[in-house]
Protein backbone atom coordinates (compact mmCIF):
# COMPACT_ATOMS: atom_id res chain seq x y z
CA UNK A 1 0.00 0.00 0.00
CA UNK A 2 1.49 3.32 -1.10
CA UNK A 3 -0.49 5.75 1.03
CA UNK A 4 0.85 6.80 4.40
CA UNK A 5 -0.66 5.69 7.69
CA UNK A 6 -1.01 8.29 10.40
CA UNK A 7 -1.79 8.19 14.09
CA UNK A 8 -3.29 11.26 15.78
CA UNK A 9 -3.73 11.88 19.51
CA UNK A 10 -6.48 14.50 19.54
CA UNK A 11 -6.14 15.87 23.07
CA UNK A 12 -7.56 18.96 24.73
CA UNK A 13 -4.11 20.51 25.16
CA UNK A 14 -1.77 18.73 22.73
CA UNK A 15 -2.04 17.47 19.17
CA UNK A 16 0.38 14.63 18.50
CA UNK A 17 1.01 12.98 15.13
CA UNK A 18 2.98 9.88 14.22
CA UNK A 19 3.69 8.35 10.80
CA UNK A 20 4.07 4.61 10.31
CA UNK A 21 7.63 3.62 9.55
CA UNK A 22 9.10 7.01 10.44
CA UNK A 23 8.92 6.75 14.21
CA UNK A 24 9.03 10.49 14.81
CA UNK A 25 6.24 12.01 16.88
CA UNK A 26 5.22 15.58 16.13
CA UNK A 27 3.66 17.49 19.02
CA UNK A 28 1.85 20.80 18.73
CA UNK A 29 -0.60 22.74 20.91
CA UNK A 30 -4.23 21.80 20.23
CA UNK A 31 -5.28 25.38 19.57
CA UNK A 32 -6.56 27.29 16.57
CA UNK A 33 -6.29 30.99 15.79
CA UNK A 34 -9.59 32.54 14.82
CA UNK A 35 -9.89 35.97 13.25
CA UNK A 36 -12.68 37.93 14.90
CA UNK A 37 -14.28 38.68 11.53
CA UNK A 38 -12.86 36.29 8.95
CA UNK A 39 -12.84 32.96 10.80
CA UNK A 40 -10.06 30.44 11.28
CA UNK A 41 -6.56 31.31 10.12
CA UNK A 42 -4.24 28.61 11.51
CA UNK A 43 -3.93 25.62 13.84
CA UNK A 44 -1.16 24.21 16.03
CA UNK A 45 2.17 26.03 16.12
CA UNK A 46 1.24 28.54 13.38
CA UNK A 47 -1.73 29.57 15.55
CA UNK A 48 0.60 30.59 18.40
CA UNK A 49 2.55 32.79 16.01
CA UNK A 50 -0.64 34.78 15.35
CA UNK A 51 -1.56 35.17 19.02
CA UNK A 52 -0.06 38.67 19.26
CA UNK A 53 -2.47 39.98 16.62
CA UNK A 54 -5.31 41.79 18.44
CA UNK A 55 -7.72 40.61 15.74
CA UNK A 56 -6.97 36.97 16.58
CA UNK A 57 -8.16 34.83 19.45
CA UNK A 58 -6.84 31.40 20.42
CA UNK A 59 -9.48 28.69 20.77
CA UNK A 60 -9.33 25.14 22.09
CA UNK A 61 -11.89 23.15 20.09
CA UNK A 62 -12.09 20.25 22.58
CA UNK A 63 -13.08 20.40 26.23
CA UNK A 64 -13.78 17.57 28.62
CA UNK A 65 -13.37 15.03 25.83
CA UNK A 66 -16.14 16.65 23.80
CA UNK A 67 -16.14 18.75 20.64
CA UNK A 68 -17.16 22.32 21.37
CA UNK A 69 -16.12 23.77 18.00
CA UNK A 70 -16.48 21.59 14.89
CA UNK A 71 -14.65 24.00 12.59
CA UNK A 72 -11.77 24.19 15.05
CA UNK A 73 -11.47 20.40 15.17
CA UNK A 74 -11.47 20.34 11.37
CA UNK A 75 -8.60 22.84 11.38
CA UNK A 76 -6.63 20.70 13.86
CA UNK A 77 -7.15 17.50 11.87
CA UNK A 78 -6.20 19.28 8.66
CA UNK A 79 -3.00 20.44 10.35
CA UNK A 80 -2.30 16.90 11.57
CA UNK A 81 -2.89 15.26 8.20
CA UNK A 82 -0.90 17.87 6.31
CA UNK A 83 1.95 17.58 8.83
CA UNK A 84 2.00 13.79 8.63
CA UNK A 85 1.17 13.08 4.98
CA UNK A 86 2.20 16.36 3.32
CA UNK A 87 0.06 18.90 1.54
CA UNK A 88 0.85 17.48 -1.87
CA UNK A 89 0.06 13.77 -1.94
CA UNK A 90 -0.86 11.32 -4.66
CA UNK A 91 -2.12 8.53 -2.43
CA UNK A 92 -4.68 9.07 0.30
CA UNK A 93 -3.57 8.27 3.85
CA UNK A 94 -5.16 6.00 6.45
CA UNK A 95 -5.69 7.64 9.84
CA UNK A 96 -6.24 6.34 13.38
CA UNK A 97 -7.43 9.02 15.83
CA UNK A 98 -7.28 8.55 19.63
CA UNK A 99 -10.27 10.11 21.41
CA UNK A 100 -11.62 10.22 24.96
CA UNK A 101 -14.17 7.47 25.79
CA UNK A 102 -17.06 9.82 26.71
CA UNK A 103 -17.05 11.40 23.25
CA UNK A 104 -20.59 11.02 21.93
CA UNK A 105 -21.53 9.04 18.86
CA UNK A 106 -22.33 12.25 17.00
CA UNK A 107 -18.92 13.71 17.83
CA UNK A 108 -17.22 10.50 16.73
CA UNK A 109 -19.10 10.59 13.44
CA UNK A 110 -18.08 14.23 13.08
CA UNK A 111 -14.40 13.29 13.33
CA UNK A 112 -14.77 10.48 10.79
CA UNK A 113 -16.69 12.81 8.47
CA UNK A 114 -14.01 15.51 8.76
CA UNK A 115 -11.29 12.98 7.97
CA UNK A 116 -13.20 11.86 4.86
CA UNK A 117 -13.61 15.48 3.73
CA UNK A 118 -9.87 16.02 4.22
CA UNK A 119 -9.09 13.23 1.77
CA UNK A 120 -8.23 10.24 3.92
CA UNK A 121 -8.71 6.77 2.48
CA UNK A 122 -9.95 5.28 5.75
CA UNK A 123 -10.30 6.65 9.28
CA UNK A 124 -10.64 4.78 12.56
CA UNK A 125 -11.07 5.80 16.19
CA UNK A 126 -9.39 4.28 19.22
CA UNK A 127 -10.27 5.13 22.83
CA UNK A 128 -7.37 6.83 24.60
CA UNK A 129 -7.17 4.33 27.54
CA UNK A 130 -6.85 1.47 25.04
CA UNK A 131 -4.10 3.34 23.20
CA UNK A 132 -2.43 4.24 26.51
CA UNK A 133 -2.41 0.60 27.62
CA UNK A 134 -0.84 -0.45 24.32
CA UNK A 135 1.71 2.36 24.62
CA UNK A 136 2.56 1.18 28.14
CA UNK A 137 3.41 -2.26 26.77
CA UNK A 138 0.35 -4.07 28.06
CA UNK A 139 -0.90 -7.03 26.03
CA UNK A 140 -4.65 -6.61 25.78
CA UNK A 141 -5.18 -9.82 23.85
CA UNK A 142 -3.79 -11.92 26.71
CA UNK A 143 -5.66 -13.55 29.58
CA UNK A 144 -5.04 -10.82 32.19
CA UNK A 145 -6.99 -7.62 32.81
CA UNK A 146 -5.24 -4.26 33.07
CA UNK A 147 -6.09 -1.10 34.98
CA UNK A 148 -5.09 2.17 33.32
CA UNK A 149 -5.58 5.85 34.15
CA UNK A 150 -4.96 8.42 31.42
CA UNK A 151 -4.66 11.73 33.30
CA UNK A 152 -4.79 14.49 30.74
CA UNK A 153 -5.56 18.18 30.56
CA UNK A 154 -9.18 17.77 29.47
CA UNK A 155 -10.23 14.47 31.05
CA UNK A 156 -9.12 11.74 33.42
CA UNK A 157 -10.00 8.39 31.81
CA UNK A 158 -9.83 5.32 34.05
CA UNK A 159 -10.52 1.88 32.57
CA UNK A 160 -10.19 -1.81 33.24
CA UNK A 161 -9.25 -3.47 29.96
CA UNK A 162 -9.16 -7.11 28.93
CA UNK A 163 -9.31 -9.15 25.74
CA UNK A 164 -13.08 -8.53 25.66
CA UNK A 165 -12.52 -4.76 25.55
CA UNK A 166 -13.35 -2.20 28.24
CA UNK A 167 -14.74 -4.06 31.26
CA UNK A 168 -15.40 -0.95 33.38
CA UNK A 169 -14.57 2.70 33.01
CA UNK A 170 -14.95 6.19 34.42
CA UNK A 171 -14.21 9.59 32.91
CA UNK A 172 -13.74 12.79 34.89
CA UNK A 173 -14.25 16.04 33.03
CA UNK A 174 -12.37 17.83 35.83
CA UNK A 175 -8.73 17.22 34.96
CA UNK A 176 -5.46 19.11 34.61
CA UNK A 177 -7.06 22.22 33.12
CA UNK A 178 -9.42 22.50 36.07
CA UNK A 179 -6.59 22.18 38.59
CA UNK A 180 -4.68 24.91 36.80
CA UNK A 181 -7.80 27.12 36.68
CA UNK A 182 -8.40 26.60 40.41
CA UNK A 183 -4.80 27.58 41.15
CA UNK A 184 -5.15 30.71 39.03
CA UNK A 185 -8.35 31.65 40.85
CA UNK A 186 -6.78 31.09 44.27
CA UNK A 187 -3.73 33.22 43.48
CA UNK A 188 -5.80 35.93 41.84
CA UNK A 189 -7.74 36.31 45.09
CA UNK A 190 -4.51 36.83 47.01
CA UNK A 191 -2.45 38.79 44.50
CA UNK A 192 -5.19 40.83 42.87
CA UNK A 193 -3.85 39.92 39.44
CA UNK A 194 -4.62 37.08 37.08
CA UNK A 195 -1.83 34.72 36.05
CA UNK A 196 -1.34 33.56 32.50
CA UNK A 197 -1.49 29.90 31.51
CA UNK A 198 2.29 29.64 31.46
CA UNK A 199 2.70 31.07 34.96
CA UNK A 200 -0.09 28.89 36.36
CA UNK A 201 1.50 25.81 34.83
CA UNK A 202 4.85 26.76 36.40
CA UNK A 203 3.22 27.03 39.81
CA UNK A 204 1.56 23.61 39.48
CA UNK A 205 4.71 21.96 38.12
CA UNK A 206 7.00 23.45 40.78
CA UNK A 207 4.82 23.44 43.90
CA UNK A 208 2.03 20.88 43.54
CA UNK A 209 2.55 17.75 45.64
CA UNK A 210 -0.05 15.28 46.84
CA UNK A 211 -0.28 14.72 50.61
CA UNK A 212 2.14 15.77 53.31
CA UNK A 213 5.31 17.41 52.03
CA UNK A 214 7.98 19.87 53.01
CA UNK A 215 6.86 23.42 52.32
CA UNK A 216 8.12 24.82 49.03
CA UNK A 217 8.38 28.37 47.77
CA UNK A 218 8.90 29.93 44.35
CA UNK A 219 9.28 33.52 43.17
CA UNK A 220 6.76 34.72 40.62
CA UNK A 221 7.15 37.78 38.44
CA UNK A 222 4.03 39.80 37.74
CA UNK A 223 3.79 42.70 35.36
CA UNK A 224 0.33 44.24 35.29
CA UNK A 225 0.09 47.79 33.93
CA UNK A 226 3.74 47.70 32.97
CA UNK A 227 4.94 47.65 36.58
CA UNK A 228 7.01 44.58 37.33
CA UNK A 229 6.94 43.10 40.80
CA UNK A 230 7.99 39.86 42.41
CA UNK A 231 5.85 37.81 44.79
CA UNK A 232 6.45 34.54 46.56
CA UNK A 233 4.06 31.60 46.20
CA UNK A 234 4.03 28.86 48.85
CA UNK A 235 2.98 25.26 48.19
CA UNK A 236 0.62 25.24 51.17
CA UNK A 237 -1.53 27.86 49.40
CA UNK A 238 -2.61 25.33 46.80
CA UNK A 239 -2.27 22.08 48.78
CA UNK A 240 -6.01 21.65 49.34
CA UNK A 241 -6.69 22.11 45.61
CA UNK A 242 -4.14 19.43 44.73
CA UNK A 243 -5.56 17.05 47.34
CA UNK A 244 -9.11 17.56 46.04
CA UNK A 245 -7.92 16.81 42.51
CA UNK A 246 -6.27 13.60 43.75
CA UNK A 247 -9.36 12.54 45.70
CA UNK A 248 -11.49 12.70 42.56
CA UNK A 249 -9.04 10.47 40.69
CA UNK A 250 -8.88 7.98 43.58
CA UNK A 251 -12.68 7.82 43.74
CA UNK A 252 -12.88 7.07 40.00
CA UNK A 253 -10.26 4.32 40.34
CA UNK A 254 -12.13 2.73 43.26
CA UNK A 255 -15.40 2.79 41.32
CA UNK A 256 -13.79 1.05 38.35
CA UNK A 257 -12.26 -1.60 40.62
CA UNK A 258 -15.64 -2.17 42.30
CA UNK A 259 -17.31 -2.63 38.90
CA UNK A 260 -14.68 -5.09 37.70
CA UNK A 261 -15.95 -8.70 37.86
CA UNK A 262 -14.63 -10.68 40.80
CA UNK A 263 -12.89 -13.12 38.45
CA UNK A 264 -10.70 -10.29 37.15
CA UNK A 265 -10.51 -8.05 40.22
CA UNK A 266 -7.90 -10.13 42.04
CA UNK A 267 -5.32 -9.87 39.26
CA UNK A 268 -6.11 -6.18 38.77
CA UNK A 269 -5.43 -5.52 42.47
CA UNK A 270 -2.26 -7.59 42.25
CA UNK A 271 -0.86 -5.92 39.13
CA UNK A 272 -2.02 -2.43 40.09
CA UNK A 273 -2.79 0.64 38.04
CA UNK A 274 -0.64 2.21 35.33
CA UNK A 275 -0.67 6.02 35.28
CA UNK A 276 -0.12 7.87 32.02
CA UNK A 277 -0.79 11.30 30.60
CA UNK A 278 0.89 14.54 31.60
CA UNK A 279 -1.05 14.63 34.88
CA UNK A 280 0.55 11.36 35.99
CA UNK A 281 3.73 13.31 36.74
CA UNK A 282 2.05 15.08 39.67
CA UNK A 283 4.42 14.35 42.56
CA UNK A 284 3.08 11.89 45.11
CA UNK A 285 0.01 10.90 43.08
CA UNK A 286 1.21 7.31 42.63
CA UNK A 287 1.78 6.92 46.37
CA UNK A 288 -1.59 8.48 47.16
CA UNK A 289 -3.49 6.18 44.78
CA UNK A 290 -1.63 3.15 46.06
CA UNK A 291 -2.63 4.04 49.62
CA UNK A 292 -6.28 4.88 48.94
CA UNK A 293 -7.15 2.35 46.22
CA UNK A 294 -5.73 -0.83 47.69
CA UNK A 295 -3.41 -1.63 44.80
CA UNK A 296 0.04 -0.52 43.65
CA UNK A 297 0.21 2.47 41.31
CA UNK A 298 3.11 3.28 39.01
CA UNK A 299 3.85 5.98 36.47
CA UNK A 300 4.72 4.53 33.07
CA UNK A 301 7.80 5.60 31.18
CA UNK A 302 7.28 8.91 29.33
CA UNK A 303 3.63 9.11 30.43
CA UNK A 304 2.78 12.17 28.33
CA UNK A 305 3.40 10.26 25.06
CA UNK A 306 1.82 6.97 26.08
CA UNK A 307 -1.36 7.49 24.05
CA UNK A 308 0.41 8.42 20.82
CA UNK A 309 2.81 5.47 21.22
CA UNK A 310 -0.17 3.17 21.52
CA UNK A 311 -1.82 4.85 18.55
CA UNK A 312 1.37 4.20 16.60
CA UNK A 313 1.13 0.49 17.49
CA UNK A 314 -2.48 0.52 16.27
CA UNK A 315 -1.38 2.15 13.01
CA UNK A 316 1.38 -0.41 12.48
CA UNK A 317 -1.03 -3.29 13.17
CA UNK A 318 -4.07 -1.78 11.50
CA UNK A 319 -4.77 -4.75 9.23
CA UNK A 320 -5.06 -7.00 12.29
CA UNK A 321 -6.89 -4.62 14.63
CA UNK A 322 -9.56 -3.47 12.20
CA UNK A 323 -11.00 -6.98 12.12
CA UNK A 324 -12.32 -6.38 15.63
CA UNK A 325 -14.25 -3.47 17.16
CA UNK A 326 -12.67 -4.21 20.55
CA UNK A 327 -9.73 -1.92 19.82
CA UNK A 328 -10.70 0.43 16.98
CA UNK A 329 -14.01 1.36 15.45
Amino acid sequence: MLGKRLGVDLGAESLRIVVRGEGQVFAEPAVVARHRRRGYAAAGLPALELAADPEMELVRPLRGGLIIDRSGVAALLQRAINRGAGRQRIFRPDVVVAVSPPMSGDDRLTILDICAQLGTRTAYLIDSPVAAAMGAGQVLSGPRAHLIADIGAGTVDVACLASEGTIAGRTLSQAGDDLRTAVRRRLRERLGEDLGDVEAEEVVTSLACVGQHEERRMPLRLGADGEERFVEVVSTEIADLVDEHSKRIAQAVREVIDETPVTLRREVLQDGISLCGGGARLEGLDRYLGLHCGCPARVVQEPQTCVIRGTQIAVENLDVLKRSFVYIR
